[in-house]
């Protein structure tokens, strides 16, 4: 397993996508940084904790695109390359197979998500110093905000890897996941203000829980729910991925 897991991320650090992507978001927090410092004020300066709040806010769109498009290329992209069929002979059982994809693939998405608040956060400390939060100390507050944004990584690699391994093309799984990420959000608003069954679903979400991990002071419920919500979907849609994979013919 182990193998195959060091099989997994050596793709995973060879993937085109993966490593366009990571420079492409490195100039995006280098480049927004200086914005941010050249537009900023004596009342709003930019510091460590106000870049780790704006590189937040970045992460939305950044995790969108990194989940449709690593998912595409890395996951699916194999079934058409002949990857996933020779995985499957080489004598491990399917659900290490997917195991171990889904790991590579959830740590690629993991380092993704954290190159924006992280660069924002040392540029806005260097510049400015690490800045403070009257409501709560400044480390918790950076160590809480950066162990949710891995958290909820995660949590949606979880599920797009589920569609992307047992989808064939990547191009489909690329469209489709981004059609998801980009709607999802307005179109359950939408359906919230129509039924409150489904308001309770979409507020207790990774989808809506994911907007709050930047709050300074959560009460214990929302934090509870903050952290068990993501760990759930993680246990479930892994055990949907290996059920699927098990039972999908690979050609």
């Amino acid at each position: 397993m182990a193998n195959l897991l060091r099989s997994e991320l050596y793709k995973l650090y060879k993937e085109p996508s993966f490593r366009i992507l990571c420079f492409t978001f490195i100039f995006v927090a280098v480049i927004l940084s200086g914005v941010i410092h050249y537009m900023g004020s004596d009342q709003k300066v930019f510091s460590g904790i106000s870049g780790l709040g704006q590189g937040v806010q970045v992460n939305v769109i950044v995790l969108k695109i990194s989940l449709a498009v690593v998912g595409g290329f890395f996951l699916s992209g194999e079934h058409g390359l002949g990857i996933m069929k020779i995985s499957v002979a080489s004598g491990y059982s399917r659900r290490q197979i997917y195991t171990a994809k889904l790991t590579a693939y959830s740590i690629g998405i993991i380092i993704l998500s954290l190159i924006v608040p992280v660069i924002c956060v040392i540029a806005g400390s260097l510049l400015n110093g690490f800045g403070s939060l009257p409501e709560i100390p400044a480390a918790l507050y950076l160590f809480r905000t950066l162990a949710f944004t891995i958290l909820y990584a995660a949590a949606f690699a979880s599920m797009v890897a589920v569609f992307a391994v047992t989808t064939t093309i990547s191009g489909i799984t690329i469209g489709a996941v981004l059609l998801v990420m980009l709607f999802f959000d307005t179109l359950s608003e939408w359906l919230s203000g129509k039924w409150a069954v489904y308001r309770e679903f979409y507020e207790h979400s990774v989808f809506k829980l994911s907007m709050d991990i930047a709050t300074p002071t959560p009460t214990t419920y929302e934090l509870t729910l903050l952290i068990l919500i993501p760990v759930a979907t993680i246990l479930v849609f892994a055990w949907l991925g290996i059920m699927s994979f098990r039972n999908m013919e690979i050609k």
